[in-house]
């Protein structure tokens, strides 16, 4: 009776467990928010409001009925009157209204997939860089190591009279700078994960970890444009919203017609006669006189802010030209540092620091110099590994502003 309940809570709890950590690829990542995030959900419901918006444009106002009635004090003579009117634009303005309520609607839609898209290169550059950090520990752990056996060695060299001890000291001070630098970088690392988990959306007790290594630097084979993205759609949209808006408030300076069908019926007494009832069917027209309002200061309005709307096109345009420029000069720029560290720079660092390495074992090279040269190296790696990690970050800029799905670097 004992165990069912332990067994049962350690089960609970590894269930738990199991939930609430989960890995993430960098486009699993980008899945994942583009799910969860919450600011996105909010933001997807602004295209509903569009369609309720245009469901409702368009549309005649709705007829009016009039009801009259009149008696004559102390008499039986009393008359009806029922008109019932409709109201009709003389000019396009429905057709105009409609037109600019689809337009909002296209540029709503737009304005979420460019959310997404925003968000999407967010959460594959917090990947990036998380992995990256890991690369950096992996590097500090590799570092820390390598100290710790020269600090092993030198220590039995102290004991043997072979060494002196500030050397042993000199190390170990360097094994405890390694060690803050770890601290320092598991300290980013839970700055930028807490970052992560609010732009994912995850739920409370969820901790997502980013899967994989970065991969080795890749450009792009052949030109994109920006044409597509949906920033620059949704500004075409607004631009064309814009247009149709100046044209319904110009259709606007004319107000709308009223057509009515009437029916009276009034009572008369006449004496000596009997009581006559006069039944009559009428049609009534209303015809608005455009003498006060001609609606100059609408149109006046909405033809700046439809130039407005052409401006704010051509500076998406622009910048949307220029993302793509400085990302693909960023690429070829961190590319270039890579190409040449792995090319001549990190061998010709590494094969320097075995010699001093082997140097120092032998007792002809002092300890500092043995230090300086394990160090140069590690630094390099370290630098590889920031340019790496600013390339894949320039290559997801680019894929963004190019509204492309970046190659995978798993």
């Amino acid at each position: 009776m004992f165990l069912r309940p332990v067994f049962l809570s350690f089960f609970a709890f590894t269930t738990f467990a199991l939930a609430a950590d989960f890995t993430l690829s960098q486009e699993g990542a980008a899945a994942f928010a583009l799910k969860h995030n919450h600011t996105l959900a909010a933001a997807r419901l602004s295209i509903e409001e569009a369609r309720g918006r245009l469901q409702q444009s368009g549309r005649l106002n709705n007829p009016e009925l009039q009801l009259e009635f009149n008696r004559t004090r102390g008499s039986r003579e009393s008359a009806t009157r029922v008109l019932l009117l409709q109201r009709f634009p003389l000019t396009g303005r429905l057709r105009y209204e409609k037109a600019l309520s689809r337009a909002q609607l296209c540029a709503a839609e737009e304005e979420v997939h460019d959310a997404e898209r925003k968000l999407a290169a967010e959460a594959r550059g917090f990947a990036v860089k998380l992995l990256a950090l890991k690369g950096q520990r992996n590097l500090r752990s590799t570092q820390l190591a390598n100290i710790r056996e020269l600090s092993t060695f030198l220590r039995k060299s102290a004991e043997a009279g072979e060494s002196s001890s500030t050397d042993v000291l000199q190390v170990e001070l360097e094994s405890r700078q390694v060690e803050i630098e770890k601290l320092q970088l598991a300290a980013d690392e839970a700055v930028l994960l807490g970052e992560f988990r609010l732009l994912l959306g995850v739920a409370p007790g969820e901790s997502p970890t980013v899967g994989g290594e970065l991969a080795t630097p890749s450009l792009p084979t052949r030109e994109a444009s920006p044409s597509q993205r949906p920033d620059i759609l949704a500004a075409q949209s607004r631009a064309e919203a814009g247009r149709f808006m100046l044209r319904e408030q110009q259709a606007r300076r004319l107000e709308d017609v009223g057509a009515g069908l009437s029916y009276s019926q009034e009572r008369s007494l006449d004496a000596p006669s009997p009581i006559e009832t006069d039944r009559i069917i009428g049609f009534s027209v209303t015809l608005p006189l455009p003498l006060w309002n001609h609606n100059s200061g609408r149109i006046h309005e909405a033809a700046a802010a439809a130039a407005r709307a052409e401006k704010e096109l051509e500076a998406v345009r622009y910048t949307a030209t220029q993302e793509v420029t400085a990302a693909r000069h960023a690429m070829d720029a961190y590319a270039n540092i890579i190409v040449e560290l792995d090319s001549s720079v990190l061998p010709q660092a590494k094969h320097l620091e075995e010699q001093i390495r082997a140097s120092y074992s032998a007792g002809q090279t002092p300890l500092l110099d043995a230090l300086r040269g394990r160090s140069r190296w590690l630094d390099l790696q370290k630098q590889r590994l920031d340019a790496l990690r600013d390339f894949h970050l320039a290559r997801i800029r680019y894929s963004s502003a190019t509204h492309q799905q970046p190659a995978s670097t798993r």
